[in-house]
């Protein structure tokens, strides 16, 4: 199956036959330079899933056994600095005070 993954500036097509969930993540870390990833699957009617294990990937794989394509859309993981308070963070390192996140 053929995975689009989708991110605010950028999209990656990602093929394999029955990835687990842990590969999907190790592509977008590794060719998307995302650390927390956080997966959305959008049906046709427009309805919104979380994806967030193999048993998520294989439900979407047996839906769409037809279509050959996927969007998987990436929402990043914003964390609060517990020194400084900043709530926006997205990397491992706070974009305010350079505390890592803990």
């Amino acid at each position: 199956m053929l995975f689009n993954i989708v991110a605010s500036d950028s999209e990656k097509l990602y093929e394999k036959e029955n990835p687990t969930y842990d590969e999907i993540i190790r592509f977008i870390k590794d060719q998307m330079n995302i650390v927390s990833p956080l997966l959305t699957y959008i049906d046709d009617d427009g309805k919104s899933y979380y994806v967030n294990c193999t048993n998520d990937t294989n439900e979407i794989r047996k839906r769409l056994s037809i279509i050959k394509k996927v969007n998987l859309y990436i929402t990043l993981q914003s964390w609060t600095c517990a020194f400084c308070t900043y709530e926006e963070n997205t990397e491992e390192k706070c974009e305010v005070c350079g505390q890592m996140k803990k």
